[in-house]
């Protein structure tokens, strides 16, 4: 009887044990607040642990995340963020993530990921289908859940993503692309700031020309990615390139012109998906659509 009983102890000795380190090894963070804040719908009072899966909803204050990857976060109020232990998914308000490269920010299915070590995400969502991005300290990288680079972000700028379901018919990873053609063949795009290489008929002609390119990435993981060339136009400037009828009308927006980053100032996926992007001085979007 005793034997049964010491036996039944250290069982039960070593499951708090197990429960213990399985809890202790879950906790990622801490999250660190002067206002309201919730974490899975419960209050929390000022300093609080999350955990993996934790979804955190700020109230009417900031909200300060310390991740233990030694990365962090400030939530704006009246924001929603679902935290993990490399990556986080913001589902509504305002947020600023440091140590982007480390700790990527999801939004609607793209990955928003710090290109230097000292890059900083500022990400706000609008809608459900519209979000801000913003870049601080160093470039971002925006990317679908296949790892496809859909824009670049650099210090200081913002763009603008239109997420809908593609219209019937549009071929995937269908680009407009606007910029200068270099003797490689190689065009950056002035929107996006991603470089391609483009492949057709008739390109050397416009090499060192100002052009607006239709055409469909058939390597995007290729660097830089690869482009057939469909139609090609010489345009004077980027800002006329991108008026009507350079992406369809469907995925036109108007751009954020740095609402993003004014609201951090006073604050102290599957096939058809369909991205429109538009720079933060106003021009209109190219629109590429993405698997």
């Amino acid at each position: 009887m005793i034997l049964r009983f010491r036996s039944a102890i250290a069982l039960l000795t070593c499951w708090c044990l197990v429960s213990t380190v399985s809890a202790a090894s879950a906790n990622i963070g801490l999250v660190i607040t002067n206002g309201d804040v919730q974490v899975d719908g419960v209050a929390v009072p000022g300093n609080a642990a999350v955990f993996s899966g934790s979804r955190i909803t700020t109230g009417t204050g900031i909200s300060n995340l310390r991740f233990s990857d030694g990365t962090s976060a400030v939530m704006k109020p009246s924001a929603q963020m679902t935290v993990y232990p490399d990556h986080s998914v913001l589902l509504r308000g305002v947020t600023m993530q440091r140590g982007a490269a480390r700790h990527p920010v999801i939004v609607n299915g793209l990955r928003i990921s710090g290109a230097t070590p000292n890059a900083a995400v500022l990400v706000g969502v609008k809608d459900q289908s519209h979000f801000e991005v913003a870049a601080e300290g160093g470039e971002l990288e925006v990317r679908t859940s296949k790892g496809d680079l859909v824009a670049r972000v650099e210090p200081g700028k913002d763009l603008t993503f239109s997420i809908s379901q593609a219209p019937a018919g549009t071929p995937q990873n269908n680009v407009e692309l606007c910029g200068r053609l270099g003797d490689d063949n190689q065009l950056r795009d002035t929107f996006t700031s991603v470089t391609y290489l483009l492949q057709g008929a008739n390109l050397e002609p416009r090499h060192g020309q100002t052009i607006r390119v239709g055409g469909t990435v058939v390597n995007p993981s290729a660097t830089p990615q690869v482009v057939n060339v469909s139609s090609i136009t010489h345009v004077r400037t980027c800002e006329v390139a991108a008026g009507p009828g350079a992406a369809p009308a469907g995925a036109r927006i108007a751009s954020g012109a740095g609402l993003l980053l004014i609201a951090l100032a006073l604050g102290g996926l599957g096939a058809g998906i369909y991205f429109a992007i538009s720079s933060n001085n106003g021009q209109q979007p190219t629109t590429p659509a993405v698997p």
